[in-house]
């Protein structure tokens, strides 16, 4: 398990999804650009995204993932044809395709 300042987080696959995104996330209109651009690459070739405004920003483990982040993934997920649709419900089926060897 991943570990950052001594603690022990869970995996990404186990944590849950903002509902919405935060006010500050870089996916917002005005979000930090920057940010963004490294998230968008870091998301489709490495890990998830932890929100910032949830954990470690404030002293606190990572609790959740970045909703802005995840809506980016699952559109470029769907757009190379391996979600039918953009949703966190179509991810969810597909990763229990993914745990169980059951991959189209």
């Amino acid at each position: 398990m991943p570990h950052r300042r001594g603690k022990t987080l869970p995996p990404p696959s186990a944590m849950p999804i903002m509902a919405q995104r935060c006010s500050t996330c870089p996916f917002n209109p005005d979000g930090d650009q920057e940010l963004r651009s490294k998230i968008m690459q870091r998301v489709v070739t490495e890990a998830s995204q932890t929100c910032h405004s949830t954990g470690v920003m404030h002293g606190r483990p990572d609790t959740h993932l970045c909703r802005g982040a995840r809506d980016f993934q699952l559109e470029y997920l769907h757009r190379i044809g391996f979600l039918a649709e953009p949703t966190d419900a179509c991810w969810a089926a597909k990763w229990q395709e993914i745990q169980h060897g059951h991959t189209h």
